[in-house]
């Protein structure tokens, strides 16, 4: 009967857990654009997580009134990613919003799963049709964002095709800017506006210009090209519509490129934000003498090209040595224009114990929002660096010396004691050392019987002792051919992760990390130079002098050797 209980018990609380979590299940929001303005149409996904919600009927009710439902479907899809299976279900829903404002989606339960509030911004509308009456089908309109910008600044030209009837055979010319770089923001977003009584299937796509000169910067119109159905020709005797190609281009633009100021700082950097992030990687970081620790170095740049992020020289710190790594830049698009990241990883040596501080890092730049000179600053940190382990060999000497001392400390703080603890240590002693000796005489009469019964044997124990002597010796230069190779070949990062691998493998230096700990141990002075440079090279690859590795390979043969060595070759003087 207890034991049915508690079966009884744990069954109740894995059924509990369950249901909580289905209770605590959430659907999720979300719309197919960022930016959604009046008369405009938008679909708004609801994701859920159970197979059992989707089976239920959806009402929209609670949708605020002032947003039209045009459609509703439901989707289940699957999909495999990096070899790992997702699936995603729920229902789709078109809206269309009337009017601008601010609209709020109250929380809501969808059958056993909940909907936290959600808001949804509509923006004013884009009027570029509304004093337009003319009966055509096919409109192209253009945009610029700003009518004068700073060299080297951010301008987004935004390009609408706006259809009223369907369209075959479409394409759209670039915008050309003389002395500009440009960049296409993302692909096309399609969607629909209504205006009166017209409906209008609209293509939008955005493009970032940014001027490399002051002065006037000219962008050359664009034609878009298609062909639609010629509605004033009857169709041919097969019963075939006929069409006819349209012809449409925007406008030529001028804009003003102003110089940079004068009072503004170097780098130039013309953003609307600019961070600077810093995370020790693992996050929960601990700092030892000699090893290294990794910091992971952000800059990021709202408005700005990639190729404008700065090469940032960090500072000289006493206590630690900074080796870059080759940075990565990710350039990330989306409406509001060009996003880039410089993503660096530092690995940082601490060459001392104690608090050891790394000064701020600051980087002026010019807020285009703002119109005025800002910084970018990464606050100074304070890191804890321990002392270096020690090595095995002293870590198990150390325990030995500590407890003599103690031994020694408690025998001269009682007398008493003393004198009987010293009877009986005598006593146990007299009777070990009788064995000891008794022991130690059989073991000499079966050395002399054996060497007397089997003089031959010697030198082929000899001979084999000598030969396993000379095996360990090769297979140790043997393990270290593939690291000479490496160095040879001038690769460092091979050479590095070989050499830790032969340490690995090594009794004697298993406990070896990372390179500085080697080098601690290497008692000769060009080994332990040719690891420093090693070292130097992994996290320093932009110098001006790659790594030669053909004097480390020479080094090689000063590793500290396998102490069984001297061991082994001492056996045979034994018994010679």
């Amino acid at each position: 009967m207890q034991i049915l209980r508690q079966i009884s018990m744990y069954g109740l609380l894995i059924i509990g857990l369950f249901f909580t979590q289905v209770l605590e299940a959430k659907v999720q929001y979300f719309l197919d654009r960022g930016e959604i303005r009046e008369n405009e149409t938008f679909r708004l996904k609801i994701v859920v997580q159970s197979p059992s919600t989707l089976a239920n009927a959806l009402t929209l009710d609670f949708l605020p009134e002032e947003l039209e439902r045009l459609s509703l479907q439901q989707f289940n899809n699957s999909t495999m990613i990096d070899g790992k299976f997702h699936s995603e279900m729920g229902w789709e829903v078109k809206l269309l919003a009337r009017q601008a404002g601010t609209y709020t989606v109250p929380a809501t339960k969808f059958g056993s799963e909940t909907a936290d509030s959600f808001t949804i911004r509509i923006l004013p509308a884009i009027d570029e049709l509304k004093e337009d009456n003319s009966p055509a089908k096919v409109k192209l309109r253009a945009a610029l964002n700003l009518e004068e910008v700073y060299v080297q600044q951010q301008l987004i030209l935004t390009v609408r095709i706006y259809r009223s009837v369907v369209t075959r055979h479409e394409s759209l010319t670039l915008p050309k800017a003389t002395g500009a770089v440009l960049e296409q923001l993302g692909d096309d977003r399609t969607f629909e506006m209504v205006q009166g009584n017209t409906s209008y299937r609209v293509v939008e796509r955005q493009f970032a210009i940014f001027p490399q000169q002051s002065g006037e910067l000219l962008i050359e119109p664009m034609t878009y090209t298609a062909t639609i159905l010629d509605e004033n020709q009857s169709s041919n005797p097969w019963g075939l519509s006929r069409t006819k190609p349209i012809s449409l281009s925007t406008p030529q633009y001028k804009v003003t490129v102003k110089p940079k100021p004068v009072s503004a700082e170097e780098p130039w950097l013309p953003a609307t934000n600019l961070k600077l992030e810093a995370n020790w990687l693992p996050a929960n970081q601990t700092f030892e003498v000699g090893t290294p620790a990794t910091l992971e170095f952000k800059i990021k740049g709202t408005g700005l090209l990639q190729t404008q992020l700065p090469n940032i020289t960090f500072p000289e710190v006493d206590g630690v040595k900074i080796y870059r790594d080759t940075p990565e830049f990710q350039q990330l698009i989306n409406r509001l224009g060009v996003t880039s990241h410089h993503i660096e990883k530092l690995a940082i040596v601490p060459s001392q114990s104690g608090e050891v501080s790394i000064p701020e890092v600051r980087i002026p730049w010019w807020n285009t929002v703002t119109d005025k000179q800002d910084y970018a600053v990464l606050p100074p940190m304070t890191i804890e660096v321990k002392p270096q382990a020690q090595t095995s060999q002293e870590a198990s000497t150390q325990p030995v010396i500590s407890n003599k001392t103690n031994n020694e400390q408690k025998i001269n703080e009682t007398g008493a004691a003393q004198a009987d603890n010293v009877k009986t240590t005598e006593e146990t002693l007299n009777i070990w050392q009788i064995i000891s000796i008794i022991l130690a005489a059989l073991w000499l009469l079966t050395l002399i019987l054996w060497r007397f019964t089997k003089p031959k044997q010697y030198g082929s124990d000899n001979n084999v002792m000598t030969s396993s002597s000379n095996q360990l010796d090769q297979n140790f230069k043997a393990s270290l051919s593939d690291i000479e190779r490496a160095c040879k070949n001038n690769d460092a990062k091979t050479a590095h992760q070989l050499l830790l691998q032969w340490c690995r493998s090594q009794p004697h230096l298993n406990h070896i990390q990372n390179l500085g700990q080697l080098k601690q141990m290497a008692k000769n002075t060009e080994l332990a130079n040719q690891l420093e440079h090693l070292q130097a090279s992994l996290y320093s690859p932009g110098r001006e002098r790659p790594w030669q590795g053909q004097e480390l390979a020479n080094a090689l043969q000063h590793l500290p050797k396998p102490s069984s060595d001297k061991d082994e070759q001492g056996l045979p003087k034994l018994y010679s």
